[in-house]
């Protein structure tokens, strides 16, 4: 399951131990923004990425292998 607008935790795949936060964009349909950074906070080594549409969203953490704890 991927939560929107929730940080979380990569706990396998790429990028493990780095935390993640997904951005809805106002596009219709919406399109998304996925923030990595080092610190739940993305104060530090941070980085995004967009993707086009939620099928799109999928992919990418299935690309990734991403296990994610979702941080409620």
């Amino acid at each position: 399951m991927i939560s929107i607008g929730v940080v979380g935790r990569i706990v396998e795949g790429d990028e493990v131990g780095r935390f993640v936060f997904v951005q809805e964009l106002p596009d219709d349909p919406p399109s998304y923004l996925v923030h990595t950074a080092a610190d739940k906070d993305f104060k530090i080594s941070g980085g995004d990425e967009w993707v086009e549409d939620f099928s799109s969203l999928v992919e990418f953490f299935k690309e990734g292998g991403w296990t994610v704890e979702w941080l409620r």
